[in-house]
């Protein structure tokens, strides 16, 4: 695994731990789990402020099968009740998103599930912004 993405993980696990968030715990550990398996595909990037080299921003993208989409739809349903929600279901997709805020950082949950009858894909994206 490349170096850089590696220590992208890594301050990402390392900066989550520090805030006490509940819809990271589930959520997280979960995108956490499933980036490193074959069949789902991970991004992760870091803005950083060029002057001070501080995080000023973090986001995630994973991206896997329907077949493994039902555990995130749970992690999103249970941990709902931890934050600001949305929800969207039209024919095509089902989109809920988590927002929660600390005086330190605006963490954004969105999980997108496609297919008509059966999920088909699923795409989770986790923004963490530094306040």
């Amino acid at each position: 695994m490349n170096t850089k993405l590696m220590f992208l993980i890594w301050l990402f696990t390392w900066m989550t731990a520090l805030t006490p968030c509940h819809a990271q715990n589930r959520i997280d550990k979960l995108v956490e789990n499933f980036s490193t398996q074959g069949s789902a595909k991970f991004t992760s990037v870091v803005d950083r402020d060029p002057k001070t080299g501080r995080v000023q921003k973090v986001v995630k993208e994973l991206q896997l099968p329907g077949h493994q989409a039902g555990q995130f739809r749970n992690a999103f349903e249970e941990e709902s009740r931890h934050g600001s929600t949305t929800r969207q279901q039209d024919d095509e997709a089902l989109t809920m998103t988590i927002t929660q805020e600390t005086s330190q950082q605006l963490r954004i949950y969105m999980l997108r599930l496609t297919g008509r009858h059966a999920y088909t894909s699923a795409k989770v994206i986790i923004i963490v912004k530094m306040l």
